[in-house]
């Protein structure tokens, strides 16, 4: 494919999105090593949660016919029949006109459809004055209220979160099947890179990219294989290439640019790679590249730390989301705000604006931060972005925005 016939966003999300990827070997781990993976299979409840009627309050379990009409002036009259702790079973069947003290998560009583709080409850010498009147079910989770037997709880594709978790604990499952986490196989290149331990010598800098994707993908349940920096030199790109040749996706950051510099390209085609695209109708990060290697997806990312990490965060996370099994739509963390001074942009490319994020009283002020691809702390001081479609030609100040957090 020739170098910058720049596609759409949309067009090449589309590209990444139709790519056939294999089929997702599961594992099973135990209930501590769940969060944040992603479900293989159903979760089926075997039982009903709660397991049994419960009260949400300390009280009085009654039958809700008996308190109707009550109020502080009249009264319901209701006869006192004993108690059940917290942790104790019960089999005792409410009576007409009876009351069974219980306290907070304690089982009720059969026939009980209603709990009084203590506070509407007066003792007098033989009998308790309930003062108010209550309504089927209120402070009471019924048995199976919250999980029924056989209800599908969590479906297959779902990414587990903590609350997931304590549905698993309640439901006594301690081990489950998920997929296996994906293994990014992580290059970068360039003879002006050097690892972070080192003293640049002139000329050179530390190896920015590696470090903050890795970041990025272990944040997203990620493993990663880092194969070290590759020179500028097609052999030493391709051999760095087949040291992450089991991976499930690969990423190399640098040398995707034009001109003689551009070794990523070549080094794919000479594996026997398909490049896909390269250039896209965006800034920054135009010279991205996306190949299939070995059935594998690639993705040669700018050298610019700015860029890098944009493309990854918006077209490289879509694909982990699919590497991982995830199949439910991703929820976006975003803020609507206005802007607080006029951006200027390019007709025809689709820009990404990093932006700080304050509030002033009930209005979200977005102000954009305007540094150069290659300053790393800007990333580092930004809260999120913003698009500017391609169809604009800037925004002015008090137009509203939506920001994407990067956290």
């Amino acid at each position: 494919m020739e170098f910058l016939t720049a596609i759409t966003s949309d067009v090449a999300l589309r590209i990444i999105a139709s790519f056939p990827l294999a089929e997702r070997q599961t594992v099973e781990v135990p209930l501590e090593a769940a969060p944040d993976r992603v479900l293989a299979a159903d979760i089926i409840a075997a039982e009903d949660i709660p397991p049994f009627s419960r009260s949400l309050v300390d009280g009085y379990a009654v039958k809700v016919k008996d308190t109707y009409g009550a109020r502080e002036s009249t009264p319901a009259l209701l006869v006192p029949a004993g108690e059940v702790r917290v942790g104790e079973a019960t089999e005792k069947r409410m009576g007409e006109g009876e009351a069974v003290y219980v306290a907070t998560g304690a089982m009720l009583p059969e026939a009980a459809d209603g709990v009084v709080m203590q506070e509407y409850v007066r003792r007098s010498a033989d009998d308790l004055e309930v003062t108010r009147s209550l309504r089927r079910g209120e402070n009471i989770c019924f048995a199976g209220e919250d999980v029924r037997a056989g209800q599908v709880v969590l479906e297959r594709g779902k990414g587990l979160t903590p609350f997931d978790i304590g549905v698993l604990a309640a439901l006594g499952i301690t081990r489950v099947s998920v997929y296996r986490q994906p293994e990014i196989g992580l290059i970068s290149s360039g003879d002006e890179v050097v690892p972070v331990e080192e003293a640049p010598p002139p000329g050179k800098i530390r190896d920015i990219n590696t470090h903050t994707v890795s970041s990025l993908l272990m944040d997203k349940g990620c493993m990663v294989r880092f194969a070290g920096i590759a020179r500028d030199a097609v052999r030493d790109v391709r051999d760095k290439l087949s040291m992450v040749r089991e991976s499930d996706m690969i990423l190399l950051s640098g040398g995707s640019s034009k001109g003689q510099m551009d070794f990523v390209t070549t080094a794919i085609e000479a594996l026997g790679g398909t490049v896909l695209f390269h250039g896209l109708n965006i800034k920054p990060g135009k010279p991205t590249i996306f190949a299939n290697l070995w059935g594998k997806p690639v993705f040669g990312l700018p050298g610019h730390p700015v860029s890098c990490a944009m493309v990854v965060l918006r077209f490289v996370l879509p694909l982990v989301r699919r590497l991982k099994g995830e199949t439910r739509e991703e929820r976006s963390h975003a803020v609507r705000g206005r802007l607080a001074t006029n951006v200027p942009s390019s007709y025809g490319i689709e820009e990404y604006v990093r932006v700080t994020i304050e509030r002033a009283e009930d209005l979200v002020v977005v102000t954009p931060i305007f540094a150069k691809s290659s300053v790393i702390s800007m990333l580092s001081r930004a809260d999120g972005y913003f698009i500017v479609p391609e169809g604009k030609e800037g925004l002015e100040a008090g137009e509203e925005v939506e920001v994407f957090f990067f956290a």
